[in-house]
């Protein structure tokens, strides 16, 4: 470990109580690199030392954020990128790259390394993929915040510390999965579509809403806005709608008296039968079971509670 105004980074252990999380992290840290400065600065230990001419292959994963500078990124499969303030990039296992800063800039890099059966979930579903490993994020604030905030972490060695990361991992990779979505939209126009769209279905999704009327009152293609809505939602127009629907008829059912009728009435089913059918297929219990199996729910926590406390 080394610790200076321009350079701080840790290798952490792992236990088994880490595994079992899912997710846990390897290393963490940020390196300042002035204009001119040989590049990577020495002093990490084998398997994650390396230089331009050789590359690198790591045997888990790494997220890169750059705030300041300027550089360059390869990775395998014939991946060959310029590095700008904002980029992230994903490093992957058994997949070899090397980057660095321009001599000219320099750059100022945070990372985390990370692994787990949960990152490699991630990857298998192709949530992440070495086939786009760079991506601007614009959530600087939030990065930049999150780095902090794993840093401070790990300077103090927080209380279950791995965990922590853990967290803030899985917020760092949910960021650049947004990103990665809002730059398959391709531009801030049609991104705005989506994002109309889909506070125009959360406002109006119980009234009689046309989905394909919806595409044309926005100016698109059905077959785009599906698309597009897809990529941005991870569901289907349609699909949003149902779910919104059902989310508020579960509401409705586990805190009021309302009949069964009425409450599909209220969350723009008109039919009660249909209604009923597709709540069941959706959570295997009919509206009715729903409403009893979550006035159970509300009932025993409380009674467990007062046990403990008597303890």
């Amino acid at each position: 470990m080394k610790t200076d105004t321009a350079f701080f980074y840790r290798y952490l252990p792992v236990s088994k109580r880490d595994k079992n999380w899912g997710l846990y992290a390897t290393t963490a840290g940020e390196t300042r690199i002035a204009p001119g400065t040989p590049y990577p600065p020495g002093g990490h230990p084998k398997g994650y030392a390396f230089d331009w001419q050789k590359g690198r292959v790591l045997e888990s994963y790494a997220l890169v954020y750059i705030s300041s500078g300027r550089g360059k990124f390869e990775s395998k499969p014939q991946i060959s990128m310029g590095i700008e303030p904002g980029h992230a990039f994903l490093l992957f296992p058994g997949v070899w790259h090397r980057y660095a800063p321009s001599p000219k800039t320099g750059w100022h890099e945070h990372w985390i390394g990370f692994d787990g059966e949960i990152a490699r979930r991630w990857q298998q579903h192709r949530f992440i993929s070495p086939k786009n490993p760079v991506l601007k994020i614009h959530a600087e604030d939030t990065l930049l915040a999150t780095f902090s905030r794993i840093i401070q972490s790990v300077r103090t060695n927080r209380p279950a510390l791995q965990q922590i990361l853990a967290g803030a991992t899985a917020n760092l990779l949910g960021l650049f999965y947004s990103a990665q979505q809002t730059h398959l939209v391709a531009d801030e126009k049609n991104a705005n579509i989506i994002e109309t769209a889909i506070s125009r279905i959360q406002n109006d999704y119980a009234c009689e809403l046309d989905i394909t009327a919806l595409a044309r009152e926005l100016g698109v293609s059905y077959g785009w806005f599906r698309k597009n809505f897809s990529a941005h939602s991870g569901l289907s127009p349609h699909q949003y709608l149902l779910e919104l629907r059902l989310v508020r008829a579960r509401s409705l059912l586990a805190q009021t008296q309302l009949p069964v009728k009425q409450i599909a009435a209220q969350t723009g089913f008109q039919d009660e039968h249909y209604f009923s059918r597709l709540f069941r297929r959706k959570l295997n219990l009919t509206p009715g079971e729903w409403r009893n199996h979550s006035r159970r729910q509300k009932k025993f926590p409380s009674c467990t509670a007062d046990k403990k406390s008597t303890r």
